[in-house]
């Protein structure tokens, strides 16, 4: 593909990436507040909401799998023709059925066109871009999360609950106009490659990276979803500035690395796992606001480095395996690793969170030696094994 397409192709994906995204995260404040003011108490809301979550993790996996037959580009455009079902499964009569099936679409059509967008960028992207363009790709996310339930906010109060579900419906229409302005990418399989899903997910180049950025991802949960629980039990105010300045750091730390995650990918990785080890412990500590700001940056640049280079890691050490199919594997470990600190999260209840965070700190520490002593030796060897079979 030449130079020209290949920008084009990747700014164009990114922006109907942040387009569609937001259709979801516009919704994330709204609905609660929704089904606040129809009289649902707090369990029923909670339980609803977290159907996006599982619906999402079983997604992307189901997205690889879709990739394989239909292509990504095509993957993108089921899951926003999925979507516009939701504005009249929202409006049901029978309010929680219909708010239930809407959250289940919600996550199913994130999933897919997540794995879709990633797989697509992994296909035109040049050996040297790869890297620089899977790290931007992962940011277009962040500002997708970071801006939209702002946005939510604000249309709910000023104009109600169908001005919030209206302003979905146009942003994903602006990411489906986005989409046919990408060229096709014609992509070469190799003959032993397989698709098929137990294999794929008991292949050593799939699950090793895998359950390395599950033991990474425990700190999202356990940090950004108990921060208002953490908040409370230290006495902090102020904390909504943990989210800005760890948004901002993240965001940063991805512009910043680019011109080095080629060059260091591996390194790189090493290091965010390090840090995100040290978040917790920074966690501990935290007792006031000011150290919590200090938490905020040191838990941002581990967050940063680690998923968009190890997505990069696994694209470029997928041999024998699909790798729309490995990526949707993949990616289901950020949902789950989520899930799981959400939930070890919770222990507070029993211990302190100092103490708490603490033990976690212990599962990042697993995944950086599983990265350093397993997997880092293990695609080595795979990449003796195909030079020399090449």
């Amino acid at each position: 593909m030449k130079k020209n397409d290949e920008l084009k192709n990747f700014a164009v994906v990114l922006a109907a990436t942040i387009a569609f995204i937001s259709t979801y995260y516009i919704m994330m404040p709204v609905i609660p507040e929704h089904m606040l003011y129809l009289g649902f108490d707090n369990l029923t809301i909670g339980t609803v909401m977290g159907l996006f979550s599982i619906s999402s993790m079983i997604a992307r996996p189901v997205g690889g799998a879709m990739i394989n037959t239909y292509g990504s580009k095509k993957v993108m455009f089921i899951s926003i023709i999925l979507f516009f079902l939701t504005p009249l499964l929202i409006k049901m009569p029978y309010a929680i059925l219909g708010l239930s099936l809407t959250l289940l679409i919600y996550g199913f059509t994130v999933g897919t066109f997540t794995v879709a967008s990633a797989n697509f960028t992994a296909e035109i992207a040049s050996s040297e871009n790869l890297t620089r363009f899977m790290g931007y790709n992962s940011i277009s996310f962040i500002i997708a999360k970071g801006l939209s339930p702002a946005l939510g906010t604000k249309l709910m109060e000023k104009s109600g609950f169908n001005a919030a579900v209206l302003s979905t419906l146009m942003v994903a229409i602006i990411a489906m106009v986005l989409l046919f302005f990408l060229s096709e990418v014609k992509t070469t399989k190799q003959s032993q490659t397989t698709s098929n899903f137990i294999k794929v997910l008991l292949n050593r180049s799939v699950y090793l990276p895998t359950i390395i950025l599950f033991c990474g991802m425990v700190t999202f949960g356990a940090i950004s979803a108990m921060l208002p629980l953490f908040a409370v039990a230290k006495g902090i105010t102020g904390t909504e500035y943990f989210f800005i300045i760890n948004t901002a750091v993240v965001v940063a730390t991805r512009l910043f690395i680019g011109k080095w995650s080629n060059r260091y990918l591996e390194e790189l990785i090493a290091i965010a796992l390090a840090v995100l080890t040290l978040s917790f412990i920074s966690m501990s500590f935290v007792d006031s606001f000011p150290k919590l700001v200090v938490a905020a940056m040191i838990y941002g640049v581990g967050f940063a480095l680690l998923f968009p280079l190890m997505n990069s890691l696994l694209v470029i050490n997928i041999y024998d395996v699909s790798r729309s199919m490995a990526l949707g594997v993949f990616t289901a470990a950020f949902d789950l690793g989520v899930a799981a600190g959400v939930m070890l999260g919770g222990l507070s209840e029993y211990i302190d969170f100092k103490w708490l965070y603490l033990y976690l700190a212990i599962l990042p520490f697993i995944g950086f030696c599983l990265y350093q002593y397993v997997y880092r030796p293990f695609i080595r060897e795979q990449r003796i094994k195909h030079e020399k079979a090449s």
